[in-house]
């Protein structure tokens, strides 16, 4: 009895400890969701959920997924988030914004009405916002543009690539590739986040799990890169450029940590960007040492995106600075006669409540920028507001294929009027990638002829049954084995396409046994086997939260061969396999 109730008691608490180790995850994802190190924090957040299916680590999955701009999973998650039983009316906003990101437009809008319709709150101006962004993406696509988007290839990275500008005939941009310049080994992005007593990782941004920002150019004479040559000292982040005309100026953004820090709520301090000015020294060949502009306040808000005018007399940039229309706003500053730049002035013509980004003014005075606060496709679009007199006409959107679901930016026309712009775009190398657009010598045309052009995803997972037991053929076992033979791995490999091609998929993968021998016996043998798969699409590249291994020994036979039948080899050999099932999709 004593030995009885001894049993009973270790199996209660190892009851007790699943649900505690489910929070323990959870608070340990907490943490590093706090400090914006949003890809560890999805690793934990995904084991969590795993364990237990809650409402906080889907929502959580949705918004870390959405912060770092992956859309296909962000809305796998919020579609989850939503259809809970306490799922609130936030998740159907987040879902339908994903799904724009994803060019569903047509389902976007049905869950944009959904949460009008749970939220009497929403403007008149915002529920046309989006109604009318799905039904115009869908024209422009139908109807694009006479521009050539070609992606840059031999610019781009894994990583993130986007900004660039044409000096004196070679390229230069920012990127987080990996590199190994002892000088240049310090982090970067639009801020840093860290707790008290301790200072940003010097090799990795958390944020993103890359190295940081850094400026880089390709050469017109030479097939190679090389870290553009500006001493940025013990910067993090590195922004893109603006040149002046004569190239013997430049304008950037980087973030670099104060003497004073201002701790915030939970003990966070957070540095924002600056824009930084350094010039070029004809006698010493060098890019002399930045020197930061007068409105930078990092401990306050951020300033970045700098263009100069071709006059070298007016600079533009982006802020959240106090006193602005919301998001980040554009701005202009004025050099005067005493060669000092103005107080800047927001440029309101052109700024929403919502984000405007890398501003660019043509030949023509013609002025470029991104926003997510008009009409548009999706993330940030690229506008063009035409400049008449004095004044500057109504932003207009460049349409598709200039313009795509996701965000758009950095759009700038070269001396050799080839234009340039940023994308996350699908299809892409990396997570922002550098295109070029053609143009054939011509002014931008915002209306053009309709040619037949494909959709930028022309693939979606046709909805499949939860839990519906799908039978690998040929994953099969030696007797009393689970190694994974040739002729099973040719048929993983298939599977690893499929969860490849669909990436938001989770499954389960069973192993079973023949008869023979004990069922304690052949559980084992089966959990080997079914971790034995796990463990080749691992390998493989699927990530393990995607995956969970489980052995069901001899207790679903698919024949009649159970313990006394005498069956043969073959007989035996059609129990002795592995199915998989989607838990998750």
């Amino acid at each position: 009895m004593k030995k009885n109730l001894l049993i009973s008691l270790s199996s209660i608490l190892l009851l007790l400890n699943l649900p505690l180790k489910a929070q323990y995850i959870l608070y340990e994802a907490d943490e590093l969701y706090r400090l914006s190190n949003y890809p560890k924090a999805i690793d934990l957040y995904e084991q969590a959920y795993k364990k237990k299916k809650t409402l906080r680590a889907a929502e959580r999955l949705a918004e870390g997924y959405s912060l770092t701009k992956n859309y296909e999973q962000a809305e796998s998650w919020y579609a989850i988030a939503a259809g809970m039983p306490s799922g609130k009316a936030k998740h159907v906003l987040g879902y339908a914004q994903s799904l724009l990101s994803n060019s569903k437009y047509g389902e976007a809008k049905q869950q944009f009405q959904r949460y009008i319709d749970l939220n009497s709150k929403v403007s008149t101006r915002q529920r046309e916002l989006w109604l009318q962004s799905c039904d115009s993406a869908v024209k422009w696509m139908q109807n694009p543009v006479s521009a050539q988007v070609q992606n840059a290839k031999e610019l781009n990275s894994p990583q993130s690539d986007w900004g660039a500008v044409k000096l004196a005939g070679n390229l230069v941009f920012s990127s987080d590739r990996e590199h190994h310049s002892r000088e240049q080994n310090q982090p970067d992005k639009p801020f840093l986040k860290f707790d008290v007593g301790k200072t940003p990782d010097k090799k990795v941004y958390e944020p993103t799990g890359n190295q940081y920002l850094r400026l880089y150019q390709k050469l017109t004479k030479s097939d190679s890169l090389q870290l553009f040559p500006v001493n940025a000292g013990d910067a993090y982040h590195v922004g893109a450029a603006s040149f002046s005309a004569e190239g013997k100026k430049m304008f950037f953004s980087l973030t670099r940590i104060p003497e004073k820090l201002n701790y915030g709520k939970g003990n966070l301090a957070t540095i924002n960007i600056g824009v930084y000015t350094s010039d070029w020294s004809d006698e010493e060949k060098i890019w002399n040492k930045p020197v930061p502009m007068n409105f930078n306040n990092v401990n306050e808000y951020a300033v970045g995106d700098p263009f100069l005018s071709k006059d070298g007399k007016t600079l533009y940039f982006v802020s959240n600075m106090p006193g602005g229309k919301g998001g980040t706003d554009i701005y202009i500053t004025v050099k005067n006669d005493a060669g000092k730049w103005t107080v800047p002035v927001n440029f309101g013509a052109m700024n929403t409540e919502y984000n405007e980004r890398s501003p660019f003014l043509d030949e023509d005075d013609d002025f470029y920028f991104s926003s997510d606060g008009y009409v548009g496709m999706g993330g940030l679009d690229i506008f063009r507001s035409s400049h008449i007199g004095d004044v500057y006409g109504k932003p207009v959107n460049l349409g598709y294929p200039l313009n795509s679901a996701q965000d758009d930016f950095a759009f700038n026309i070269g001396p050799d009027r080839l234009s340039y712009l940023s994308s996350n775009r699908i299809g892409g190398v990396g997570s922002d990638d550098i295109y070029m657009v053609s143009r054939q010598n011509q002014p931008l045309k915002l209306e053009g002829e309709i040619t037949k052009t494909s959709l930028i995803k022309d693939f979606y997972l046709t909805p499949v049954e939860i839990n519906k037991t799908i039978r690998l053929e040929n994953i099969y076992y030696d007797f009393n084995k689970w190694n994974i033979r040739e002729d099973a791995a040719s048929e993983l490999d298939k599977l690893v396409k499929i969860l490849k091609d669909n990436p938001t998929i989770w499954i389960e993968l069973g192993s079973h046994t023949d008869s023979r021998g004990n069922d304690a016996f052949n559980r084992v043998l089966s959990q080997h086997r079914a971790t034995a798969a796990v463990q080749y699409l691992i390998s493989n590249g699927i990530d393990k939260n995607r995956l969970t291994p489980h052995g069901y020994g001899e207790s679903d036979l698919l024949n009649h061969c159970t313990n006394e039948v005498s069956c043969s080899e073959t007989q035996h050999q059609l129990n002795r396999r592995t199915e998989f099932k989607i838990v998750k999709q």
